[in-house]
C-alpha cells in the first residue's frame, strides 16, 4: 500500500478527546482540537444511526461518510473494542466500493425488470398471436384474414416492446463521452422527428443553454417526451380546452421567473403574426409543447391532460402506461438517460394544470435570457444524428394536462415589461 489506512479511536463515554483520524501517519482530524465536541459531527447525518449500531458490537464492519477537510468521503471501517472499552477502527477508502455496489444493485433491478417483461408482457401478445393463427386455420378466408390481422397487431406490439427493452438497456449505460451541445439544435432535431406531421406546436423560450451531454441520448429523451405529449394531447383535448382554461390563450407564452410570478407575453414567431407554426395546418393545435431553461438545467412541458399526484412516483417505472397500445417504457428510458448523465428529472404540474418535466443538476452554460418564440420546426429530417434512436414507447404520460413554462431568473426579467409582447 502507498499509505497506511486511517485510524479512528473512540472512548466509550465522555468527551471523545481520543477520537483521531489519521492517514499515512499524519493526523488529519482531531477531536481534541474541539473541546467537548461530539465526534459524530464528522459523520454524515444519514449514516449516524448505522454507525452507532455497528459500534455497539464487539467487532466493527461498516461503511459511512466521514467529513475530512470539509469534503464528505466514503470510508469502510473495520475494527474492534479493546479491553478498556475503547473502539479502535481502521479506515479504508470506500468511494469505488460504494460506486460498484450501487452499479450492481441497479443491474440487479434491471434484470428483474427484464425477467418480468419477458415472463408476462411478451408472453401475452405471443399467446394472442398464436391463438389467432390457430383459429385462422379453421375459418373461411374472410374470417381468417381478420384473425391474421389481430395476430399481426400482437406481433407488431411485441416488436415495439423488444425495441424499447433494447433501448432501456442501452440508455442505462453510463455516459463515457460528452460534448458541449446547443440544446436548441437538439430540440429542433427531436421535434422534426416527432412533431413534423402532428397537430402540435413547439414553444421555445429563447435562448436555451448549451448542455454538456451525449447528444444522441439527449435527443432520444426529448423525442420520447414530445411523443408522449403529442399522442396524449391530441387524444385527450377538444378545441374548447386548448386555451388552457383561459390561462394561456393561443399564441401566448407565459414564462415563470424563479420567484414563481408569471407574466403574459405574446409569443411571436419569426413571421411576427403571433400564431404558432405547427406540424399541421391547424391554427389552433391540439397540443403545445414548451421547452425552456432552469437555473441548473431545463424543462419540457405541455398542455395535455396532466399527470395526477398519485401517478408521479410511478410514471417512470418500466411498463407504466395508461394507453391501450403503449408499452410503458418511454419515460423509463428518459429516466435512464438522465441517470446515466448524473442529472435528476422530476414531474410536476404546470401552471395551467399540465405535465412538466424538470431536468436539474445539468452541466449548462448559463444563457443570456432573450425573447420567447413559437416554432414548430417543421420540415424534413435534415441533420439527424447518425445514431438513429427510434424512441418507441409512447403511452407513459399518464394523464397529461395544460402547458407550462420556463423557470427563468427573476433578475434576467427585471428590466422587461411584463405586459408587453416580445420582439424577435
Amino acid at each position: 500500500m502507498e499509505e497506511r489506512p486511517g485510524i479512528a479511536y473512540r472512548r466509550p463515554t465522555g468527551d471523545p478527546t481520543r477520537f483521531i483520524v489519521e492517514a499515512a501517519g499524519e493526523s488529519r482530524l482531531r477531536a481534541e482540537a474541539l473541546p467537548r465536541s461530539d465526534w459524530l459531527q464528522f459523520v454524515a447525518e444519514a449514516d449516524r444511526n448505522r454507525l452507532r449500531e455497528a459500534l455497539d458490537d464487539r467487532t466493527v464492519d461498516v461503511t459511512y461518510r466521514l467529513t475530512i477537510d470539509g469534503e464528505p468521503t466514503w470510508v469502510h471501517e473495520r475494527g474492534s473494542r479493546d479491553g478498556d472499552g475503547d473502539v479502535v477502527g481502521y479506515l479504508f477508502p470506500a468511494g469505488e466500493r460504494v460506486k460498484r455496489r450501487r452499479a450492481l444493485e441497479q443491474q440487479h433491478e434491471r434484470l428483474e425488470e427484464f425477467a418480468s417483461v419477458v415472463s408476462h408482457d411478451l408472453r401475452n401478445p405471443l399467446s394472442v398471436a398464436v391463438g389467432n393463427i390457430d383459429l385462422a386455420r379453421e375459418l373461411d378466408e374472410e374470417a381468417a384474414d381478420e384473425r391474421l390481422d389481430r395476430a399481426a397487431d400482437a406481433l407488431g406490439w411485441m416488436d415495439d416492446l423488444i425495441s424499447d427493452l433494447l433501448a432501456l438497456a442501452r440508455e442505462g449505460r453510463s455516459v463515457e463521452e460528452t460534448a458541449s451541445v446547443d440544446l436548441r439544435s437538439v430540440v429542433d432535431q427531436a421535434w422534426r422527428t416527432v412533431g413534423d406531421a402532428a397537430d402540435a406546436a413547439l414553444v421555445i423560450d429563447e435562448p436555451l443553454p448549451r448542455v454538456e451531454c451525449d447528444r444522441s441520448r439527449l435527443r432520444q429523451a426529448l423525442e420520447n417526451l414530445f411523443r408522449n405529449a403529442i399522442e396524449h394531447g391530441t387524444d385527450d383535448r377538444t378545441a374548447g380546452d386548448r386555451d388552457g382554461g383561459g390561462e394561456i390563450p393561443p399564441g401566448t407564452f407565459v414564462p415563470a421567473d424563479r420567484g414563481g410570478e408569471r407574466t403574459g407575453r405574446d409569443a411571436r414567431t419569426p413571421s411576427g403574426d403571433g400564431s404558432p407554426r405547427t406540424g399541421s395546418s391547424s391554427a389552433d393545435p391540439a397540443v403545445r409543447v414548451f421547452v425552456g431553461s432552469r437555473p441548473d438545467g431545463f424543462y419540457v412541458a405541455d398542455d395535455g391532460s396532466g399527470i395526477g399526484p398519485s401517478e408521479r412516483e410511478s410514471v417512470f417505472e418500466p411498463g407504466h402506461t395508461t394507453a391501450d397500445d403503449g408499452t410503458g417504457f418511454g419515460l423509463a428510458i428518459v429516466e435512464r438517460i438522465v441517470e446515466a448523465h448524473g442529472w435528476r428529472v422530476s414531474v410536476t404540474q404546470s401552471r395551467a394544470g399540465g405535465a412538466r418535466f424538470d431536468f436539474d443538476d445539468v452541466d449548462v452554460a448559463d444563457p443570456e435570457i432573450g425573447t420567447e418564440t413559437i416554432d414548430s420546426v417543421p420540415g424534413d429530417d435534415a441533420g439527424r444524428d447518425t445514431d438513429d434512436h427510434t424512441g418507441r414507447g409512447p403511452g407513459h404520460h399518464a394523464d397529461l394536462d395544460a402547458s407550462d413554462h420556463a423557470d427563468l431568473d427573476a433578475k434576467d426579467h427585471a428590466d422587461r415589461d411584463p405586459g408587453s409582447p416580445t420582439s424577435e
